[in-house]
């Protein structure tokens, strides 16, 4: 799951502007890795606002593939891995017996189920991995709440795609723009 950005009808804009084939070319991919970064940046502060994730950690987790050579188009690639429980703002709810209690990672305006349980008794409770039967010789674990990629799935919506394509419309013009004037 990503979002690819390209641009469509640009050879009509650069035929009435006068523009060459390299220039609009050179201006297409310009303008598509320029709305890549700056996408980015809103999915960044969108998801870090919403999961109380750092922004740091969030920006290293999705990835810009950029326009480049005969590729006529960038995409932003969210990673699918989950993070540790302990980047989340998280939270124990109780869970039947005074020892175990679940786990909740702040979500969008709520608060998510995470996989995994905690010991609210112990001295150092951390959010730990459920273990099978068969995984009793191995340390406890920490648990991985959910992925960049479930919360960018999360912020996509039809009236961002909206936005985003007249952004990038806006940012094709400037880009070629910018491209005829180095011609004089």
């Amino acid at each position: 799951m990503s979002y690819t950005l390209q641009t469509q009808g640009a050879d009509r804009l650069a035929s009435l502007l006068g523009a060459f084939d390299k220039e609009t070319e050179r201006a297409q991919k310009n303008a598509l890795n320029a709305a890549a970064s700056e996408f980015k940046r809103g999915f960044v502060n969108d998801i870090s606002a919403g999961t109380g994730l750092k922004k740091k950690l969030v920006r290293g987790r999705i990835r810009v593939s950029r326009a480049k050579g005969a590729a006529g188009e960038a995409r932003i690639i969210p990673d699918s891995q989950g993070l540790p429980i302990t980047e989340y703002t998280w939270r124990p709810e109780p869970a039947g017996h005074p020892t175990r209690a679940r786990i909740l990672i702040r979500w969008f305006g709520g608060w998510k189920v995470a996989a995994g349980f905690i010991n609210p008794e112990s001295e150092r409770p951390l959010p730990l991995k459920t273990i099978t039967s068969k995984g009793r010789r191995r340390r406890p674990v920490l648990a991985h709440g959910v992925s960049v990629a479930a919360a960018f799935k999360h912020v996509r919506d039809d009236g961002r795609l909206d936005r985003y394509s007249a952004r990038l419309a806006e940012i094709f013009e400037e880009k070629l723009e910018e491209q005829i004037n180095r011609r004089a």
